[in-house]
Parts: C-alpha cells; sequence; structure tokens
C-alpha cells in the first residue's frame, strides 16, 4: 500500500513539474534566447556608431541578466514544487522507500510526463519551432552576416547564368497556381519551404535539415491549395526586407523604391545560394507579389530578367482578397506568431498587419473599410492601373487568370516558348474555381466597378494569347 501511494505521488511530482515547465518557464527561457541573439545581432550591426552601440549593448545586457535570473529562479521554484508531494509524504510515513533506480519510478516519471499532452494547443508550429523562427527571422544583422558566410562559397560556375524569371501580380491573382505548374528541378531552382527560417543561408541549414519527403497539407489559406517542406513560395521578400532595414515599409503602406547597384548584385548572388547542385546551370524561379515596387529601378539594371504578371476578373479577385482578409484576421487574432510570420516575410497582402501598395490611385482607399468589398476593388485599381505602364516591356508576360483554370497546358507552352525552354511536362488537368461571390453586387460602387472595368479590358487586350 505505501509503495503504490509513492508511486503516485512521483506520477504527482512529475505532472508538477511537467506543467511548471510548460507554464512557468516558457516565457522566460523565450526572452532569455531572444535577448541573447538579440545581443549579438547589436554587435554585428554596421549602421550605429560605437558610441551608440554601446549603450545598446549595455542596455540589452541588463535584460539578459534579469532575463537568465528569472530562469534561474523559475527553475528552483518548479523543482520545489515538484519534490514538494514525495518530501510531504516522508514527513507523514517517515517509513516509506525511497525508491529510484527501479522500472516502476521511471513508469511513474513517464506516467506524469503525459500531463503535457493536455496542454498542448492546437498549432502549425511548435514552441521551438516559434523559438527558432524568432531568433533567426527577427535579427537582420546576425542574418546579414550568414549571407556573407554563404556567399563566400560560391565559385565561379554559381555565378555564370544570371537570367532569372519573377512570378508576381497582386496576391490572390493565382501566382501561386502558376508558379507549381511552371516549376521543374532540371530547369529552375528556387526558395522553398524547407529552407526558413534560414532564408539568407540555405546551405547551412540544409546541412541540419533537409527533408526528402515530407508530409503534403492545406495551406492556412484554405483554398485546397497543397504543399509540402519541399514546395517553393514567395520567400525572398524577406532578403529585401533585410538589406533595406524595412525602409520601404510604412504604418499602412509599402512604397515603390529603387534598388542600387551593389544591392542587385547581392541580389543575384542571393539566388545562386538556392541552386541544386553547385555546378547546376538552372534558372531562378521565385514568386514575389511585391516585385512591382522595385521592378523600375531593377528593369534600369538588368534587361536579363523575365516577369510573368497574372492578372483576374476584379470582381472576383476582390472577392478573394476579402475573404482571405477575414480569414488572417482571425488566425493572427487567435496566434500572434502568425502575424509576426507574415511581417519577417513580407506578406502584408492581407490580416491585420495589411498594407497597400503606395501608387498612383492609393487615394482611392480613403474613407473605405477593409471589411467592404470597395476597399479591395480600389486596391485592385491601384495595383492594375499601375502596372499599365510597364506593359509594352518585351520581357514582361501577361497572363489571364481564367487562362491559367482553363487552358493550363496551352498557356505552360505560350509561357516556355517566351522563356525560351523547352521540355516535356505531365498534363495538367483544369482548375475549378468557386464562381460564387460573399457580396451583392448592387454593393459595389460604380465608380470603382467602371474604373475597374476599363482597365481589365485593357488587361484582356495585351494578355498572352492561349489557343
Amino acid at each position: 500500500m505505501a509503495s503504490s501511494i509513492y508511486y503516485l505521488t512521483v506520477v504527482l511530482s512529475a505532472a508538477l513539474f511537467c506543467v511548471g515547465i510548460a507554464f512557468l518557464l516558457k516565457k522566460p527561457f523565450f526572452k532569455l534566447s531572444t535577448s541573447a541573439v538579440y545581443q549579438l545581432d547589436i554587435i554585428l550591426n554596421p549602421l550605429i556608431d560605437e558610441i551608440a552601440k554601446d549603450r545598446l549593448i549595455l542596455k540589452n545586457l541588463v535584460n539578459l541578466l534579469v532575463n537568465f535570473f528569472t530562469v534561474l529562479l523559475f527553475t528552483l521554484i518548479i523543482i520545489l514544487f515538484s519534490i514538494a508531494p514525495i518530501y510531504a509524504l516522508v514527513s507523514i510515513v517517515p517509513s516509506t522507500i525511497l525508491d529510484t533506480n527501479s522500472i516502476y519510478f521511471y513508469l511513474s516519471m513517464l506516467i506524469g510526463s503525459f500531463s503535457l499532452f493536455f496542454l498542448k494547443k492546437k498549432s502549425d508550429y511548435s514552441y521551438w519551432s516559434k523559438l527558432l523562427h524568432t531568433l533567426v527571422l527577427n535579427n537582420y544583422h546576425v542574418g546579414k552576416y550568414l549571407f556573407k558566410l554563404e556567399v563566400k562559397q560560391l565559385t565561379n560556375e554559381n555565378s555564370k547564368n544570371n537570367k532569372f524569371v519573377i512570378v508576381t501580380g497582386l496576391a490572390r491573382a493565382g501566382t501561386t497556381a502558376l508558379i507549381k505548374q511552371l516549376y521543374n528541378p532540371t530547369i529552375f531552382h528556387s526558395i522553398k519551404y524547407a529552407n526558413i527560417p534560414f532564408l539568407l543561408a540555405p546551405s547551412f541549414w540544409k546541412k541540419i535539415y533537409n527533408p526528402k519527403k515530407s508530409k503534403e497539407r492545406e495551406r492556412a489559406h484554405n483554398d485546397k491549395v497543397i504543399f509540402s517542406e519541399n514546395s517553393i513560395e514567395a520567400l525572398e521578400e524577406y532578403f529585401f526586407k533585410v538589406f533595406l532595414n524595412d525602409e520601404y515599409i510604412k504604418n499602412d503602406s509599402l512604397i515603390a523604391h529603387d534598388i542600387d547597384v551593389e544591392l542587385f548584385k547581392n541580389y543575384l548572388l542571393y539566388q545562386q545560394l538556392f541552386k541544386n547542385t553547385k555546378s547546376d546551370n538552372t534558372i531562378y524561379l521565385a514568386k514575389n507579389n511585391n516585385f512591382i515596387l522595385r521592378f523600375e529601378s531593377m528593369r534600369k539594371l538588368s534587361n536579363n530578367f523575365k516577369v510573368i504578371l497574372v492578372f483576374r476578373h476584379p470582381f472576383a479577385h476582390a472577392n478573394s482578397l476579402l475573404a482571405q482578409h477575414h480569414n488572417f484576421s482571425a488566425k493572427q487574432t487567435d496566434d500572434t506568431f502568425v502575424l509576426n510570420y507574415m511581417n519577417w516575410l513580407g506578406h502584408y497582402e492581407f490580416g491585420l498587419n495589411q498594407k497597400y501598395f503606395d501608387l498612383n490611385n492609393h487615394n482611392l482607399l480613403q474613407n473605405l473599410s477593409k471589411n467592404d468589398i470597395n476597399y479591395w476593388v480600389a486596391i485592385w485599381i491601384n495595383y492594375y492601373s499601375y502596372i499599365i505602364q510597364f506593359l509594352n516591356d518585351e520581357n514582361i508576360i501577361l497572363v489571364d487568370y481564367d487562362d491559367l483554370l482553363n487552358k493550363p497546358n496551352e498557356l505552360n507552352q505560350v509561357l516556355l516558348k517566351h522563356l525560351n525552354i523547352n521540355y516535356q511536362f505531365e498534363k495538367i488537368n483544369d482548375f475549378t474555381s468557386n464562381k460564387s461571390f460573399s457580396f451583392k453586387l448592387e454593393d459595389l460602387n460604380d465608380d470603382l466597378s467602371a474604373q475597374a472595368i476599363e482597365i481589365y479590358k485593357v488587361l484582356i487586350a495585351k494578355k498572352e494569347l492561349v489557343s
């Protein structure tokens, strides 16, 4: 009887220890880790003078020490509370045998640790995943340092092919579907989900984490698009955020900006880091919905890249944007990490962190609520009225979303011809699209609707013809 009570007490102690770690130690340890890496980021920051750097180091050192001693204190409290039941049992029943070596003791410890499963919250990211993402993505100068180390490993073979292809358009235009059907690893190299969070040091991360196969699942958009760790995605924006130090990102908007020669050279080097092998001659392919913000200055620096620009009927497009705005606003409210994650990666298309492109017609957005379909029609007008000026560029390929849905195989042939690429791809089934709207047509502002339709007609007239 006494032994049974003892092992039940061990179960309780193990449960208290695990619960204590989960509730008391997670946040202090998170703060300790982030402040430690931030200290390194300050040291590596070349943009501040030595006096300012010393002040920042000293200020952060105080936080670091506070967090360190907080972790020690909480660890001590957890240990004391964990052993308290056993201490109480020994005090009440002095004859209790303190077994710490038998199989029963270890089984009791194991059973007690199962309490963690009852505390686990449903999330796409574990505690350790969130911590790693925060440490890596939130410290730009650590990233730059790792990037320099990666670039040093490049050979002359890596930089022979400076051609690249960008798939872009306003979010929800179908860019993900297009890049998925176009991508072929024998022709292209690109950034994949598996490269997160070390987006500036993919070779380093590949030595640690290199999944050959991974589970496919539906992405957070709930749009039936399936992805895995080996899928390519819009992840290169982090490079520009780091090297431009977020200067083009304002409170409510993203502004068009220039790319200088040095940054463009680094961008070309960055592309080479994602090659399948050091000696291959594949072409860099990326999806980036913010690319139009720097297209003009980048074109002045090079005519050696092609842009596939996707558009969609304005009302269907606005409807999709509004739906995702509600979807991600809810997700980001439930889990602030989703909000941080999208901020790090430069995804400001919808959700609580939504920002508009500061272009020719952004004034149309004034006095419109983000929960109003007309706001998203205005977003569409703002974007596509701006890109019309670039459509005479022979290296821009304008793609209609309806062609992507209804004629994917014919569209692929057209794209490959433009890209001067010849390979056989598997036949693609036509897509199906939900044509229903979550709004009534009479809810649309007449002036905005008319503007949108006129721009849409221009795009239709200039799009790539698909037989």
